[in-house]
């Protein structure tokens, strides 16, 4: 096998982990901005983008239907389970944010 058939296949998991690496700055940062109420939104926003980027270049779901779709379909409801019960608890707080 040559170089650049190996560089062309290497090219887009680089380029995920770098968009990844920079979403994972920008969600570090937007803790410290003072984004009140959108604060969640932009985080989840961000979190949910990162979880698209490895479902569909690292689990490789881009190709036709199969078994691998329905375990990738339960993580992404677990996902939303989670964020269900984050928003959930956010939404009964008392007295936060202040």
């Amino acid at each position: 096998m040559n170089i650049e058939a190996k560089e062309a296949r290497a090219f887009p998991f680089v380029t995920a982990w770098l968009v990844l690496m920079i979403l994972a700055a920008l969600s570090a940062s937007s803790a410290f901005l003072s984004l009140g109420l959108w604060a969640p939104i932009v985080q989840f926003g961000i979190a949910a983008s990162q979880a698209c980027i490895i479902f569909l270049l690292f689990m490789r779901l881009k190709g036709p239907p199969s078994l691998k779709w329905v375990f990738a379909g339960t993580g992404f409801f677990w996902l939303l389970f989670l964020y269900g019960l984050t928003i959930t608890d956010y939404g009964t707080r008392r007295g936060w944010p202040g």
